[in-house]
């Protein structure tokens, strides 16, 4: 009896499972729409899935994550290098600690092998000291942890720079020198570090106490130098979080942490690890960073496009109801239970969402070279093939399947046999809940346009706007002169090549920033200048606009822009003002310039002083050059042979300003453009989710079309009444969306210093949008059922 039952079960399924392979073939449009909606949904759903674990997954391979701790501010993760001992002293929490600090563009000098001149590059360099290898952990290629660093004569190279600088031979005990620096000794070579740290992958790494001999001064213990971020090791068992109100109260007391001494809103706590790559606080380090929000908003817009596609699967399945529940009254009159049945349908979308997943699997393949470009990462499909990602992926198919065929199960099971045999069946099905979930993705289409359209704005604004300078033709590369002389030579052999038009010699550009002093005037009001130093031709070469004229004539003058001047709280007929790099001595003040933008526009400006000195009074970081409009490429490549011939060696690394100025808004192009493909396929799995609801009411309504021709109406007054029913639901969609427009882009605006307004055209081009989709995939099944003989239907 047992295998009669069995025997008969399988028969059954393999009959449903053969009447819904006739039945797809014979519905090819519900096919191709659900399995087309199923495999574009989980195609970004895997790709954003893996690009979500990979970024979670950063500083996660790390052996002492749980204990390390990076120290910061409210708003800053740098602090003075004697911060680290002071605070290892006053913590018995603290193992060790290991001080950071990024910087480019050092001249490396390597032996050459035939005893000739000496074969030169350019470098990036980690400065840090010898207890960084013993809390980060990074495989070694040569040597090992233990042994590298030990001294300030040594330095690790990674394995790229080493492979650059001396091929494929051992580079382990081997000499390099660096300019500033002298000779130093390879004492370990490290792998590259990867994606999975927070680390941007330097050249080289070497102490930072080198930096002392470098620049003159005492790097280690100056107070006032803020530019390291200090990473602390706790002892295993130890919770040093614990100690943050401690520290807080003690750098708000103590006069070395003069950030915080005299700025009640800056509070100081230690960071997890695991947060640092996460975190929002402003950074002068190379340091790689994501925003946690940006990951929430990809995440929740993937499963809302997979939702999308449910909600397609449902109405799609309900709309052809009619026709496939004469079917399964035949089953159930034939002797089929109500629960075989039930779970045949589920088993039909779980065939529908596996088909789609691996169809899904060819699309991700084929475009994650695009997805890499657009989100800078290294998703790999192949690298992410593991046991338990594949068991992820097989679960959420199976939830994915059950979800979307419940309700079509339920639908086509619930009714009598006998009310399908009477034709009772398509009239009682109102399908009311299919246009609630028509709504809802629509309401979820037009925020998804609105804030691209918001984004997109905000993005070309900032790229747009006007900073307050000159940044157009003008290129600046490393400085490689060492006194007044022979800058006055290369100005002139510069001012030779074609194409070159002015030259200056700078410390310091709107773009990078310049330097930052950072001090309290003599009425207590503390102040941060960004300090930019440049030649005779600086001012004019970056076209910064003058507001006002002192008179004032002096080698030692400076100029400040309009912030500076009202935080100063200077009168009009002001000659001189504080000077936070000279501290008590007042500077003679020449002038106010216009404001101008050194940080992108996320930040409000701030104070910003500008010094011109002859060129023997100061040491230049770059050479600002402006080349002609007309080909700067060419002059560009031109200044690049003279400088490599110059220097003897592939050294130059010089760009144009507005390349740089590109790069402060990638973040933000990169989401603008990552939200513009999301939200053209969440449009167009919209439109056949509408396509599938005006085909299942067409259907429904075919008899009430054919009757009111009959008696006299017009195909234009039908296909009116038609559309009408439908476009409603994107005017209540419409009026949903908005406030969620206006709430979550306000929110997002809100990060942003300068920002555009949320203009009334913003949400009148997301309605259109939404409303003009849905008005020609409407208008399609609309014509057809107008065009209809109601002779057929009204027989049928």
């Amino acid at each position: 009896m047992k295998t009669d039952l069995l025997i008969r079960h399988i028969m059954g399924n393999f009959l449903q499972l053969k009447s819904f392979w006739n039945f797809l073939k014979r519905n090819k449009l519900f096919t191709a729409i659900n399995i087309f909606g199923f495999a574009v949904s989980l195609t970004f759903v895997v790709l954003i899935g893996l690009y979500v674990q990979d970024e979670v997954a950063v500083n996660r391979s790390q052996v002492n994550r749980d204990r390390i701790y990076r120290i910061v501010g409210s708003s800053q993760t740098n602090f003075a290098p004697p911060t680290a001992p002071d605070l290892a002293n006053r913590y018995p929490e603290i193992e060790r600690y290991t001080l950071t600090y990024n910087k480019y563009g050092w001249e490396v000098s390597v032996e050459s092998e035939n005893g000739a001149e000496p074969v030169r590059y350019i470098g990036n360099a980690l400065m840090t000291d010898s207890s960084f290898f013993r809390i980060f952990s990074f495989p070694f290629v040569e040597g090992t942890p233990e042994q590298a660093l030990l001294t300030k004569g040594e330095t690790v190279l990674t394995e790229s720079y080493a492979r650059k600088l001396f091929g494929n031979q051992p580079a382990l005990g081997k000499t390099i020198r660096v300019d500033g620096f002298g000779e130093l000794v390879v004492s370990g070579v490290v792998a590259d570090f990867g994606k999975e740290t927070h680390f941007a992958n330097p050249d080289f790494l070497l102490w930072l106490d080198n930096l002392s001999s470098a620049w003159g001064m005492n790097v280690m213990g100056h107070s006032g130098w803020c530019s390291v971020e200090i990473y602390f090791m706790a002892h295993r068992q130890a919770d040093l979080p614990a100690k943050a109100a401690d520290l807080d109260e003690y750098v708000h007391s103590n006069d070395m942490y003069w950030l915080f001494r005299h700025d009640s809103t800056n509070h100081a706590s230690f960071e997890p690890l695991e947060e640092v790559y996460f975190s929002s606080r402003q950074s002068f380090s190379a340091n790689r960073s994501n925003d946690a929000r940006f990951l929430t908003v990809l995440g929740a817009t993937a499963l809302l496009i997979l939702a999308f596609a449910i909600i397609n699967y449902i109405n799609l399945s309900v709309a052809q109801s009619g026709f496939r529940a004469q079917e399964a009254a035949t089953r159930r009159l034939l002797g089929g239970s109500r629960g075989s049945l039930f779970a045949g349908f589920i088993l039909e979308s779980l065939i529908i969402c596996f088909v789609s997943f691996c169809l899904g699997l060819l699309l991700v393949q084929a475009i994650v070279p695009w997805f890499r470009e657009v989100m800078e990462c290294d998703t790999s499909l192949a690298d992410s093939f593991t046991a338990g990602n594949v068991a992820l992926a097989l679960g959420g198919v199976v939830v994915i399947g059950v979800i979307s065929g419940l309700v079509p199960a339920y639908v086509l099971t619930r009714f009598k046999p006998i009310d399908v045999v009477r034709g009772t069946f398509r009239r009682q099905t109102k399908m009311v809940y299919s246009k609630i979930l028509i709504a809802f993705q629509y309401c979820i289409t037009i925020a998804l346009i609105g804030c691209t359209i918001t984004v997109i704005r905000q993005t070309n604004f900032m790229m747009k706007t006007d900073l307050g300078y000159r940044h157009d033709y003008l290129l600046t590369c490393d400085n490689m002169t060492e006194n007044a002389a022979e800058r006055a030579a290369v100005r002139s052999q510069l001012m030779a090549i074609p194409g070159v038009e002015q030259v200056a010699f700078v410390a310091g550009t709107p773009t990078d920033g310049g330097n930052n002093n950072s001090a309290r005037d003599k009425e207590g009001r503390q102040h941060s200048f960004q300090m930019f130093v440049g030649d005779s031709t600086y001012m004019e070469m970056m076209g910064f606009e003058v507001l006002h004229r002192t008179g004032v004539v002096s080698d030692r003058g400076v100029w400040i822009n309009e912030t500076a001047w009202k935080r100063l709280e200077l009168p009009d007929d002001a000659t001189e003002c504080f000077d936070p790099g000279q501290w008590d001595t007042p500077a003679p003040l020449l002038g106010m310039v216009r404001d101008f933008h050194t940080t992108d526009l996320g930040k409000p400006i701030g104070e910003a002083m500008i010094r011109q000195l002859p060129e023997d009074q100061f040491y230049p970081w770059s050479i600002l050059i402006r080349v002609s409009p007309a080909d700067p490429f060419g002059a560009m490549n031109r200044v690049r042979d003279w400088y490599n011939g110059y220097k003897g060696g592939q050294l130059f690394m010089g760009s144009f300003l507005d390349d740089q100025i590109q790069r402060q808004y990638e973040s933000q192009e990169r989401t603008a453009q990552i939200l513009t493909y999301l939200s053209f396929v969440a449009i167009v799995i919209s439109a056949l989710g509408m396509l599938a609801m005006a085909t299942y009411f067409m259907r429904q309504r075919a008899q009430e079309v054919a009757i009111r021709k009959v008696f006299g109406a017009t195909n234009g007054q039908v296909l009116t009444r038609l559309m009408t029913s439908f476009l409603r639901l994107v005017v209540v969609a419409f009026v949903l969306a908005v406030p969620v427009i206006w709430y979550v882009m306000s929110e997002w605006l809100s990060g942003y210093a300068y920002r555009i307004p949320l203009s009334w055209t913003i949400f009148a081009l997301s309605g259109l949008a939404a409303f003009a989709i849905a008005f020609f995939t409407v208008l399609w099944q609309s014509l057809k059922a107008t065009r209809a003989n109601p002779v057929v239907a009204i027989r049928d």
